[in-house]
């Protein structure tokens, strides 16, 4: 299961989702307008219930596993699914740990499409750049 982390790629790809998940937040903030007193405490905050779901479906259900043969569409299929099982349980454990009984329609469907968006458009530059480093 975490397998994939042992080798430089699947950090490479750990790394890059924090990054993405951090940036997209950060983007959604700050179109909201979001003040906080310490802005970084306030985008990991922010991003701890998109990313603890993301890590623990991308790591059952293989979105960290990338073999030089396998075809992109693949991996980005994998990845796809592993973001469609972990929006559902961020959306989820957000509410939560906001103490709200509602997910509001409008929040999970940004929140789907540019998480996902983030998410699956940093994955496809990276296997865009391997493909042309081994070219």
């Amino acid at each position: 299961m975490f397998d994939a982390l042992k080798r430089p790629v699947g950090w490479i790809l750990h790394v890059g989702d924090l990054i993405a998940l951090a940036l997209f937040v950060f983007i959604g903030q700050r179109n909201h307008e979001t003040v906080n007193a310490n802005p970084l405490l306030g985008i990991a905050q922010t991003t701890l219930p998109f990313i603890v779901p993301w890590l623990i479906s991308a790591a059952l259900l293989g979105a960290y596993r990338l073999d030089a043969r396998e075809r992109p569409a693949r991996f980005l299929a994998r990845s796809l699914n592993a973001w469609l099982v972990a929006i559902t349980f961020a959306l989820v454990f957000r509410a939560y740990l906001l103490g709200s009984a509602t997910i509001q329609t409008m929040f999970a469907i940004t929140a789907t499409g540019f998480g996902g968006l983030f998410l699956l458009g940093w994955r496809l530059l990276f296997l865009l750049s391997r493909q042309s480093a081994r070219a």
